[in-house]
């Protein structure tokens, strides 16, 4: 089995503007794809400035890389646990207690 990947067409994928994808990936980089800042509440605050629906009790272990906190809504008490990869190409709904 072939895929002629000359006719795929995502022309209509509009993942947000340019500066705030290029401030997410620097951040991101910094405090969430590293080890360096295991606080979760600065990575909450950072998630909902740029845009997460974040409920109460968010675990965020080291090592996390999440596409777009735009499109992203996590429920309470909810473990994002190391090495988690988060592509979210479109909005993504974690419930509540989900580890």
């Amino acid at each position: 089995m072939s895929v002629d990947l000359s006719t795929y067409n995502n022309s209509w994928y509009k993942p947000g503007p340019l500066l705030k994808r290029v401030a997410w990936h620097i951040l991101s980089g910094i405090f969430f794809r590293t080890g360096l800042f295991p606080v979760y509440g600065v990575k909450r605050s950072l998630l909902r400035i740029f845009g997460a629906k974040i409920g109460k009790g968010l675990v965020i272990k080291p090592f996390v890389n999440i596409k777009y906190p735009w499109l992203l809504e996590i429920g309470d008490h909810c473990w994002l646990g190391e090495q988690v990869w988060i592509d979210n190409l479109a909005q993504i709904t974690i419930g509540n207690n989900v580890c």
